[in-house]
């Protein structure tokens, strides 16, 4: 389907999470093959995903979408498992920031302000039915859904299935007020999904793109920075280099709601070896950072 031949075409599995992803190495050239979990997406919402990012690309940098020989972003293929979607990338020559310093985390912020700004640009630019076919962050998908699934999780203690319920009646109540804004949002902005090709950073994985509050994404990075001591130094440097932040209060509900989705998920992926260790302390922690977010 991309004119690769299999005599001279390897494929090395890179990571296994949301989707496979293979580096592909044919003819001296090198590609990122994606193949997504079956039942994530419909095809016509990958599609989305990919006219976001090559229409981004005029603002940050963005990896490019390789057709197949039809001409095609999406392929389907049928293999001994049933039948996929795949997408190809560009391979980006680079590494991600290991242990970002302050300053990495204001680059961080000028790139998300840029992603944001790129995208208002090419929301009023578009006619108003394009590339719709992306998730709603609203309450239902950040709240409810998370919820749901967390109550069903045979492996989580009654205890924190009791503070699931409670946090969730607080979220619910204060999230009615970041509804309304639902403008493009990468919902997955963090060091893991950026490479460093000097002089600038390249944006990857919009797997999770759809449209929201822009304190979805910032919560993004005030999740990452639970665990570091100086994250009130590198916050404060994300913020200059972002610019214009939401309220105090929707920053907490954006971040709160973020981790409450992430503690969703979860349960759904116990295939994946690292979320399968004591997940039950893993949602719990999960709980107080919320907790502490919307005291």
């Amino acid at each position: 389907m991309y004119g690769w031949h299999q005599e001279d075409t390897d494929f090395q599995l890179l990571h296994q999470g949301e989707n496979d992803t293979f580096l592909v190495r044919t003819r001296g050239m090198r590609y990122i093959l994606r193949r997504y979990r079956r039942e994530r997406y419909r095809e016509q919402e990958i599609l989305a995903e990919l006219a976001w990012m090559c229409a981004l690309r005029n603002d940050i940098n963005v990896p490019n979408v390789i057709a197949n020989t039809a001409g095609d972003f999406a392929t389907r293929l049928v293999g001994s498992d049933g039948e996929r979607l795949y997408a190809v990338f560009e391979f980006i020559e680079g590494e991600s920031p290991e242990g970002p310093s302050s300053e990495d985390y204001r680059r961080l912020g000028e790139l998300m302000k840029a992603l944001h700004s790129g995208a208002d640009a090419i929301m009023q630019s578009k006619p108003e039915d394009w590339a719709l076919n992306r998730p709603v962050y609203d309450i239902q998908r950040a709240v409810r859904e998370p919820l749901r699934h967390l109550l069903q999780f045979d492996l989580l203690s009654e205890e924190n299935k009791r503070r699931c319920v409670s946090v969730a009646e607080e979220l619910e109540k204060r999230f009615r007020a970041l509804e309304p804004d639902r403008r493009f949002i990468h919902a997955d902005l963090h060091f893991g999904n950026i490479v460093v090709r000097e002089p600038s950073w390249c944006c990857l994985d919009f797997d999770e793109c759809g449209y929201g509050h822009r304190a979805l994404d910032l919560g993004v990075v005030k999740l990452h920075l639970k665990n570091r001591p100086d994250a009130l130094e590198c916050w404060a440097h994300f913020k200059h280099g972002y610019g214009d932040m939401p309220s105090q209060d929707a920053l907490a509900v954006g971040t709160a709601a973020r981790i409450f989705y992430m503690a969703g998920k979860i349960p759904m992926r116990q295939d994946i070896e690292s979320l399968r260790h004591n997940p039950d302390a893993r949602i719990g922690k999960y709980l107080t950072w919320i907790e502490d977010e919307l005291a």
